[in-house]
């Protein structure tokens, strides 16, 4: 017996170190790849950071998106943490391959001086890329501080090569560099004719000469920017010198991405503030055009318009909001239970047959919903057709039981109370 004893207490010993040494054997945490490419225009080698999303290599006909982040060596990882909830969870934006140009200290200030970074950036690194990865022509980029003012700088000299330019806390723009002239100088020349491009940058509340040079930058745009430039300046509130690019890189991508998530207003006020249905159509119809959606409204918006009128208690606007969704296939294409809460707001109303309208599209696909058979017994008792109502009642009764629904009492009380 003790021979017995003494042989478990080693199996269950010899099991437990087992499972420690299976805990702590980890494997490598490792998020994109690295590159070192030999740069014949800066004379040194440069290390590249990339990340691709999950569906690349699923998906080998599409093609992506890059931003490019200066400062990468600290900026790549949080790059590729907001692009992974922007797509994967939350959709955003279009799925985006994140490039990180690594630097470092005292070099990273020579590089955002002149245009020999520029030059390696277009015609060393973007041909690496380009010609490695599926990418759409669409280009971002992105810095912090001095790579802040080379972002601004790059869209003042380069126009062409990025589409948008985001730029966290940058510094110098308002005192003289190249030509004898500041970059905000050399920007105000710039806008004479026409440029095309996205602009968005940021400071925080308290960031002295780096304000100064971003309030001079917004007062040149609000008089001189011409349509061709899209531009939004922001003051983080709770942020600081340190910490703007963190936020700038979230806010940035949901300015330039604006109009790609499904539309949603967070109330009533907000959808007639913006427009109204008009601006919905608009919204709807730009999207398809820059991302190749449908035009047509998402369930999701109409859905979410129809009960911001709910929450607000306001039955005409409910009304014209359902009119103007009745043919476009909404009550199908939702859950049944947002439906539902559709069709009970036409019922407090006293609208019993619009109500009725809405049930009855919904029985087709959810005949075997004990509640949704009951709850159209109702609204036949209250139109006092008492024969039908019974008819749905019992089709209740008969579904609860079988499906052990909890609900089953509450049904056959209703059946008795007009038997």
């Amino acid at each position: 017996m003790k021979k017995l004893i003494l042989i478990l207490i080693l199996a269950v010993v010899t099991t437990a170190l087992t499972t420690v040494t299976a805990q702590t054997n980890g494997t490598d945490n490792i998020v994109g790849k690295n590159y070192t490419i030999d740069s014949k225009l800066l004379n040194e080698e440069r290390t590249i950071r990339v990340y691709t999303p999950d569906s690349y290599e699923s998906s080998p006909e599409k093609k992506y998106p890059v931003i490019y982040l200066l400062d990468g060596q600290r900026l790549f990882l949080h790059g590729v943490s907001v692009v992974q909830s922007f797509t994967s969870q939350f959709q955003l934006s279009p799925d985006i391959i994140v490039v990180g140009i690594n630097n470092k200290y005292p070099d990273r200030f020579n590089h955002f001086l002149g245009s020999e970074f520029l030059d390696f950036i277009e015609k060393e690194l973007i041909v690496l890329i380009e010609n490695n990865y599926r990418t759409t022509s669409e280009r971002l980029l992105f810095g912090w501080e001095y790579a802040g003012a080379y972002v601004i700088e790059s869209m003042i000299k380069r126009p062409h090569l990025f589409d948008a330019h985001l730029a966290a806390s940058p510094y110098p723009i308002h005192e003289e560099r190249s030509e004898n002239k500041s970059r905000i100088e050399q920007l105000a020349d710039k806008l004479s004719s026409p440029l095309s491009s996205f602009l968005y940058y940021t400071v925080s509340a308290n960031e002295g000469m780096v304000q100064d040079g971003t309030n001079e930058l917004t007062n040149l745009l609000e008089n001189k920017a011409p349509n061709s430039l899209q531009w939004r300046y922001r003051v983080i509130e709770g942020e600081e010198h340190r910490s703007t690019a963190y936020a700038t890189i979230y806010h940035g991508l949901r300015q330039f991405y604006h109009n790609y998530p499904t539309l949603q207003f967070k109330d009533l006020s907000e959808f007639k503030t913006q427009g109204g249905i008009s601006y919905v159509y608009k919204y709807y119809k730009e999207r398809a055009k820059r991302f190749g959606f449908s035009e047509d409204l998402t369930p999701w918006t109409m859905f979410s318009l129809s009960r911001n009128a709910i929450r607000a208690d306001s039955f005409a606007d409910f009304e014209l909001l359902m009119n103007e969704f009745k043919d476009k296939g909404m009550i199908n294409k939702i859950r049944l239970s947002r439906a539902m809460s559709l069709a009970l707001y036409y019922s407090k109303n006293n609208k019993h047959n619009e109500a009725l309208h809405i049930y009855k599209q919904l029985i087709i696909k959810n005949s075997d919903s004990a509640l949704l058979q009951n709850t159209i017994g109702d609204v036949y008792v209250t139109l006092k057709e008492n024969k039908k109502a019974k008819s749905y009642y019992k089709k209740a009764v008969a579904l609860a039981k079988a499906q052990k629904d909890a609900k089953l009492v509450e049904y056959k009380n209703d059946l008795k109370k007009i038997n």
